[in-house]
């Protein structure tokens, strides 16, 4: 009878709900920290880092990440799906498109669903922005963010033989997602512990999806 261990890692649908499951975990953990008892220790963290991101505000980041938040977008993260998906039809890379899809709406149930859990209302802006609507926790151009751009960089740089492509395409795609998850906590539409939050579940879900790639079905 195989053991556990090997059911795990040959079995598609295990890691992806094991992913899922955990993801959830990870942002009901951090949800109801910030609700309990104990919410003055994220609260504390909160401000401090709001308060270091208000001293270094000036118009050169603000232009930055008022550009760069754009890409976490719902509008953007659709149109560079859409892109990166058909590029993938064109060079028949056919797995790499459906679990492209999986990473998506997966990320969607958890962004969606423990928004409508823990309801969280969102800070003031610390800039002139228009008023963003919805709860706060988590940021869903954090977790969006890394589904998406971090599932583009695995896809391709596991079918590159160059290391130094390779490198390049990670560094890229780690710099953006960080760049748009601080931009929501620069621009003040999120605690930076949402951020943190979609950050975590992301990298947790899309790993959990991507380590199907090379799997045989």
């Amino acid at each position: 009878m195989p053991s556990l261990r090997h059911w795990f890692s040959e079995s598609i649908i295990v890691r992806i709900v094991a992913g899922l499951a955990l993801a959830a975990a990870i942002l009901f953990a951090i949800g109801w920290l910030i609700k309990s008892p104990f919410k003055e220790y994220p609260a504390a963290l909160d401000s401090s880092v709001r308060y270091a991101l208000r001293q270094t505000q000036s118009p050169m980041w603000t232009a930055l990440y008022l550009t760069v938040t754009k890409l976490g977008s719902t509008l953007y993260l659709s149109i560079v799906g859409c892109i990166a998906g058909l590029g993938f039809i064109v060079v028949r890379w056919f797995r790499p498109v459906l679990l492209l899809i999986i990473v998506m709406a997966g990320q969607a149930v958890l962004h969606h669903g423990f928004k409508w859990l823990f309801a969280r209302p969102r800070p003031s802006a610390l800039i002139s922005y228009r008023t963003a609507e919805g709860s706060s926790f988590p940021s869903g151009h954090a977790i969006g963010a890394v589904c998406l751009y971090l599932a583009i960089a695995w896809i391709i740089s596991v079918r590159l033989e160059n290391p130094a492509a390779k490198f390049g395409i990670w560094i890229f795609a780690v710099l953006l997602v960080f760049l748009i998850g601080m931009s929501r906590a620069y621009i003040g539409v999120h605690y930076p512990t949402d951020v943190v939050a979609g950050f975590l579940a992301g990298a947790v879900w899309t790993a959990a999806v991507m380590s199907s790639d090379r799997s045989e079905l």
